[in-house]
């Protein structure tokens, strides 16, 4: 039996409604024709971002004629330039949000949708090298999980090579990144000289690799177990016990923050609460944490109430004329829910007619909001950027243009 097939069939498949992330590579070609062979449907969502002109809607063409052929439901999604070509952005990190932010939308759908990953065991060990280079710990260090929540990775103990005989043997088309052969990012920099010259002597280098993150993904588990109670106990009333973060270990702080979902710079300011430090409360989202009494963090949802006439609704065509008081949103290009909130410490805008991106807190000052109003200015946020400061300035991110098919209109005007 085929290793793919092989590691298909470890999966528990049942009542999964399965999306498969296809770029057109070889990984997740051979992914793609290994679930039809056992029988499976899936849908396909396939993301071009334009960086490689013609090869990119090469990429496109042959998702698009493979899924017509097998009667498959295909996405496919255009990122837009201004998210990957601005200067400041983070060219990988910004293709790996959009990529997310598309996946949260099939994935909060209900549980049974999956999203399947083509990542493989060369992959893992890239990314074990990769944290290591970077300074991880053993959160990092143990890599990807063949599952996580809604995501599956099937793959990550068969080795690229394997993959490329599957498609060999069983004709399997697929197209090759040219950027992947050049070493401009750090990933690329591990995969095509560091890792070969390193396995050059020592030829299982992957495998002992695969087995000490393994390793130390069972002592992840363990660690996770240490910490349930108290964050299942934060997910139920968003209630801690200071005395309880105190005494934890680095590794159980950081396991707490990753079952909450909370970012990890939230360590430092948990540990300020917990040692009294209460002028350290903090909004993540729409949550704010904060002491309640000496013994116990909380975290409400925040209650502020802008005195500010604030209206959304949906139109059908971009008009002709602008104000500072009206911002134009793509619906299909918001992360999340818009909300509003006060502005959080490492806010930052990717303002129109700005290079790069600029703290909120710095914009609002430059524009001359006085600093008795700045912690209360209202944001509009869609959950992971700020898209506006009403009169002020107005992200790029979600703006909807002449191409736009679900186009919201956002309306926001202090109250006289």
């Amino acid at each position: 039996m085929s290793v793919v097939i092989e590691a298909l069939r470890k999966v528990d498949w049942t009542g999964k409604h399965i999306l498969v992330a296809c770029s057109g590579g070889v990984d997740s070609m051979v992914l793609l024709h290994g679930l039809l062979e056992l029988g499976f449907k899936p849908d396909v969502l396939h993301v071009n971002y334009g960086l490689r002109g013609a090869d990119s809607d090469s990429d496109e063409q042959l998702v698009d004629r493979v899924a017509r052929a097998n009667g498959l439901n295909l996405q496919v999604f255009h990122c837009p330039v201004e998210l990957t070509k601005q200067p400041g952005i983070n060219l990988q990190d910004a293709a790996r949000a959009f990529r997310r932010m598309h996946f949260q939308q099939w994935t909060a759908q209900s549980p049974n949708h999956v999203v399947v990953l083509a990542h493989h065991a060369n992959d893992q060990v890239e990314t074990f090298f990769l944290q290591l280079y970077r300074g991880s710990g053993t959160f990092g260090l143990g890599g990807m999980h063949s599952e996580r929540g809604q995501l599956i990775r099937p793959f990550l103990e068969i080795e690229k090579a394997d993959l490329i005989n599957y498609a060999t043997e069983k004709g399997v088309q697929w197209r090759e990144d040219k950027s992947n052969a050049t070493s401009n990012y750090l990933r690329n920099l591990f995969r095509n000289e560091l890792l070969p010259a390193l396995a050059k002597n020592q030829p299982d280098l992957t495998q002992h690799v695969l087995f000490f993150m393994g390793l130390l993904r069972q002592h992840q588990a363990v660690v996770n177990e240490q910490i349930r109670e108290m964050s299942d106990r934060w997910k139920e009333k968003g209630e801690l016990n200071c005395t309880d973060w105190l005494n934890w270990s680095e590794e159980e702080k950081v396991a707490f923050l990753y079952a909450i979902d909370f970012p990890l710079w939230t360590k430092n300011r948990f540990t300020e609460l917990a040692n009294g430090r209460t002028s350290s409360c903090f909004l993540v989202g729409i949550n704010e944490v904060f002491k309640q009494d000496s013994l116990t963090i909380v975290s409400r949802q925040s209650t502020v109430d802008f005195p500010w006439d604030f209206k959304i609704e949906k139109i059908e065509i971009l008009p002709i004329a602008f104000d500072k008081w009206t911002i134009y949103l793509d619906a299909d290009r918001l992360s999340g829910e818009l909300y509003l909130r006060i502005p959080q410490s490492d806010d930052r805008i990717d303002a129109v007619g700005m290079k790069g991106s600029q703290l909120v807190k710095a914009v609002l000052k430059d524009f001359g909001i006085p600093l008795n109003k700045r912690a209360s200015f209202p944001v509009l946020s869609d959950g992971k950027m700020v898209l506006w400061l009403p009169g002020v300035k107005v992200g790029r991110s979600a703006l909807a243009d002449e191409h736009s098919s679900a186009i919201l209109k956002v309306s926001m005007k202090p109250f006289i």
